[in-house]
């Protein structure tokens, strides 16, 4: 947007005191033309922008113009920084990058190595260590449906495996505990829902775009809320498992049980999810209470030592 373009370039001739247009085009993407263009809008608006040519010629503001240069302090453009690669690295597109460039060009050549250093001090991954399949892909494509507001067509799966054909406006990505989620109005259901994007299958955008809708965010919360339903539940556990109870839970959850072990009160759902992570951890875990986890748990077990008794 060109209103996004020249509040930019007023940032960056503040920080910067005198940039090329060169520079700002190449930056920008766009001709010469239009960054002169963009100068005399930004002229217009009162803030007095010139341009000099030749060695050591460039455009700025005017000296004598007195304002704040210093819209973001340091602590401000390193925040900035961070935030922007974290988006990068779990939502990759071409806005992200552009937004990455127009802070980065904020800063001062010579001190682009030591932002450099301190943009890097920390790092938001939500991608697991090993290959996320089609991961990038789906979520690129509900960014696009939801930058041209154009409706997805999907096969999903619910949480009890029933499959079915999905329509839905796209209104939101949500990344919640350890998954990422599609919220918007299903057109089948005629309300909106939240679904799990690794349930879904055969993702395609249509070419009809749609009417925005009031998004009730708080009323879609409030109901995943409910539909996952927590109990407490009390474990004993080994110290092998201490990291994994720690990296989902906290480790307030955990009270030290002799040498080698913990007891770990949780709030889980009691289904079969829940058992499965439980079971995972082998005999370094046992679930105390309630006694409707034990039962379903050994339920659980008995179903899967059949299975291999039996194939």
């Amino acid at each position: 947007m060109k209103i996004d373009r020249l509040i930019a370039i007023i940032m960056i001739l503040l920080e910067r005191e005198k940039v090329t247009a060169k520079s700002l085009a190449e930056m920008f993407e766009v001709s010469m033309r239009t960054i002169y263009r963009d100068l005399d809008v930004i002229n217009q608006a009162g803030i007095p922008v010139f341009a000099t040519s030749g060695p050591g010629g460039g455009v700025e503001i005017m000296k004598e113009f007195k304002v704040e240069k210093r819209i973001f302090s340091a602590n401000d453009i390193n925040a900035l920084l961070m935030g922007l690669s974290s988006i990068k690295n779990n939502l990759p597109g071409e806005q992200t990058m552009a937004a990455l460039a127009k802070v980065k060009g904020m800063i001062p050549i010579e001190h682009h190595k030591e932002w450099e250093y301190r943009a890097n001090q920390m790092k938001i991954d939500a991608l697991p260590w090993f290959n996320a399949g089609n991961l990038f892909s789906t979520v690129e494509l509900i960014q696009e449906a939801l930058n041209q507001q154009r409706l997805l067509t999907f096969q999903y799966r619910d949480i009890r495996d029933k499959k079915s054909s999905r329509e839905v406006e796209p209104y939101r990505l949500l990344w919640k505990g350890e998954a990422w989620y599609l919220q918007g109005y299903c057109l089948s259901r005629r309300d909106f829902r939240t679904f799990k994007l690794l349930r879904m299958s055969d993702l395609s955008i249509s070419d009809q775009q749609f009417e925005i809708r009031d998004f009730p965010i708080e009323r879609l919360d409030e109901i995943q809320a409910r539909e996952n339903s927590l109990t407490r539940v009390k474990l004993r556990i080994q110290e092998g498992v201490r990291d994994l109870i720690i990296t989902h839970f906290g480790e307030d959850c955990l009270t030290p049980d002799g040498p080698d072990h913990y007891i770990a009160e949780l709030n889980m759902p009691v289904d079969d999810l829940a058992c499965g992570y439980l079971l995972s951890m082998g005999t370094r875990c046992v679930c105390l209470e309630p006694e409707k986890m034990r039962e379903k748990m050994r339920q659980l077990s008995s179903e899967i030592c059949g299975f291999y008794q039996s194939s």
